[in-house]
């Protein structure tokens, strides 16, 4: 299925739900299958539009960001709960629950009370955050920043945990379901798994140098899928850190060499299947096996 043939700047999957961001500056909440347009949501800025969204796990939520503010949605009714304004956003992810946003913004991320409207914690970097992840559970936050860090954070009592240094800014974080293992890719630089709650390096995967723009883990934390740049998703064996299989995604024309970033990754209830969304904005489903 193609979205927009103009093609898309963010989108982000659920269970049952796309969300995607259209070049033309709005964003649309799609039901998968049947395919269904459901909502139609625009906030403030008609020119810049929509550079982030998020899908809460549980399916209630979702938000959008512009560049300068964020507006949270009820996804059965398409209602605007509330919207804020917010200096330089530039990620955001959303609790289990869809009552807290991870929002990453020019020298900080922020975990914000979405019903309450207030920041509970403030997690610091010296530059940008460009990449965030909750943990389904509810326990940790991860930040990626353009100050080359990967940070690991309680969502207990706010503290950090632990510091992962790389050697580009971050492209992409990504949370196991079980919080056994967290992941994280520097822009032209290397994939890693960490485990948790230790810290330590379990596997470095894939090339040195690859920019990764979307990552989602299996129920059981037994594979990993990543996005890439090129057109191309790859899915990896958490256990060992070797390269199970890949996917070419779809082109506009085949005879062009263009490719798309794949910018979103879900696989469905049982695993066996999941769904990838491209900047060209090709949806796709496909077996895992």
């Amino acid at each position: 299925m193609s979205f927009h043939k103009q093609g898309l700047y963010a989108a982000s999957l659920s269970e049952h739900y796309a969300l995607i961001a259209p070049l033309a500056g709005h964003a649309e909440l799609w039901q998968l299958s049947p395919s269904i347009l459901l909502h139609k949501w625009q906030h403030r800025d008609e020119k810049d539009g929509i550079i982030a969204t998020a899908i809460s796990a549980d399916e209630h939520y979702a938000v959008t960001c512009e560049r300068n503010s964020i507006a949270w949605w009820r996804i059965e009714d398409g209602v605007l709960l509330s919207v804020w304004s917010l200096p330089a956003i530039y990620s955001v992810t959303l609790s289990a629950d869809g009552q807290y946003a991870l929002v990453g913004l020019e020298d900080k991320a922020i975990y914000l009370s979405l019903a309450q409207g207030k920041t509970r914690f403030a997690f610091p970097h010296d530059d940008v955050v460009t990449a965030s992840a909750l943990s389904l559970n509810g326990l940790y936050a991860l930040t990626g920043s353009k100050d080359k860090t990967a940070k690991l954070w309680s969502l207990e009592e706010g503290a950090l945990l632990k510091t992962w240094q790389h050697y580009n800014e971050l492209s992409t974080v990504a949370i196991s379901p079980n919080d056994k293992y967290a992941f994280t890719n520097a822009a032209l630089g290397k994939s890693r798994l960490w485990k948790l709650p230790s810290g330590k390096l379990h596997k470095q995967i894939g090339p040195e140098r690859q920019t990764i723009l979307s990552a989602t883990f299996t129920k059981n934390d037994n594979y990993l899928l990543t996005g890439l740049v090129a057109s191309r998703i790859d899915m990896w064996t958490v256990k060992t850190g070797k390269l199970k299989k890949y996917w070419r995604t779809k082109k506009n024309e085949n005879w062009r060499p263009a490719a798309a970033s794949v910018l979103a990754l879900n696989f469905n209830y049982n695993d066996k299947k999941f769904y990838s969304i491209s900047s060209n904005g090709f949806l796709q489903r496909w077996r895992r096996r």
